[in-house]
């Protein structure tokens, strides 16, 4: 059974800070295997901070 909050916002906030999270760790594993650490993360981390919006942007449009 996968954790539901129960409201909008905090869906919203997991949802944001869960991408900016994980973009910023695959960047920086990334970083490790080709060698180039501190920009493949900043590089992540841009990555999910845009993903996370457009999910948040695309949650706030479709919801009624």
């Amino acid at each position: 059974m996968p954790f539901r909050p129960r409201n909008a916002a905090a869906a919203a906030a997991l949802s944001l800070s869960g991408t900016v999270l994980g973009g910023l760790l695959l960047g920086a594993l990334a970083g490790e295997h080709w060698d180039w650490n501190p920009q493949a993360a900043v590089i992540g981390l841009f990555v999910g901070i845009l993903a996370g919006f457009f999910n948040l942007a695309k949650a706030m449009w479709t919801q009624k």
